[in-house]
């Protein structure tokens, strides 16, 4: 299972964005992809109990994302942030989810409010730094098997 692409969403736009593969042949603007999976997560939430849904399937990817609350220096309470994973489709993808995936993206939620909660978040650049700490929780998840043959090898 390889995650293509990680970011964290906070107000229907991406803060943190890590692309590892190409999900399409298309050039997609990634403030669309973060208000479209921003509108899907709380039209599911609305829709069914909340924290019950933990990805999307599509026919060849899923999209995982864990929720959690952070405090922007201009407003006083609490909002949604969301870290998020495009990943291949597999079979049995529930087990890698619970044991690999979720646990990462939890992580990524605790590193990045630890670094910037209560902090003007509409300041997008402070953020550029933090993909090295994405790509450093998500590691080997990250590499198809030919390149994690290669990094073995050579």
């Amino acid at each position: 299972m390889v995650i293509r692409e990680s970011g964290i969403l906070f107000r229907g736009f991406t803060l943190v964005f890590a692309r590892y593969h190409q999900t399409s042949d298309d050039k997609i603007d990634k403030d669309l992809r973060s208000a479209l999976l921003t509108a899907l997560l709380n039209f599911a939430e609305s829709a069914f109990a909340k924290d019950t849904i933990e990805y999307f399937e599509m026919k060849r990817f899923a999209i995982s994302f864990v929720e959690s609350k952070i405090r922007s220096e201009d407003d006083p309470e609490t909002e949604p942030i969301i870290a998020y994973v495009i990943l291949d489709k597999e079979k049995k993808m529930d087990k890698h989810l619970s044991k690999v995936v979720l646990p990462a993206l939890k992580e990524a939620l605790r590193q990045f409010k630890e670094q910037f909660e209560g902090k003007n978040l509409s300041e997008i650049s402070q953020f550029q730094n933090f993909k090295t700490k994405l790509d450093e929780i998500f590691g080997s998840e990250t590499k198809t098997i030919d390149e994690r043959l290669k990094g073995t090898l050579f």
